[in-house]
């Protein structure tokens, strides 16, 4: 089994975008400190997160549906019918003076 690539912080720092894509390959990365380790870097598999078990969870109980197709999912603006936020603010502010 290989050893994980071990890099200072500084180091990291400086080369930051060296050091993800090598994690966007699917290296692991040991992160020291004053040669104490610190962190680690790895990639984030499918399904690894908490979150993403928990939504699998409420999904599976029929609490949420997930998405079907991928997408920004943008909605259309909503109008108000009433005075704008600004305009309120604007009259709160010269009532105050």
């Amino acid at each position: 089994m290989a050893t994980s690539p071990i890099v200072g912080a500084r180091e990291l720092k400086t080369r930051l975008g060296r050091y993800l894509n090598r994690v966007r390959r699917g290296e692991t990365i040991l992160v020291t400190d004053r040669s104490e380790p610190i962190a680690e870097l790895r990639p984030v598999h499918d399904g690894a997160t908490p979150a993403r078990a928990a939504l699998l969870k409420a999904a599976a109980a029929g609490l949420v549906t997930l998405p079907t197709r991928s997408g920004t999912g943008r909605f259309p603006p909503i109008r108000s019918r009433g005075a704008s936020a600004s305009g309120a603010i604007g009259r709160d502010r010269t009532e105050r003076g």
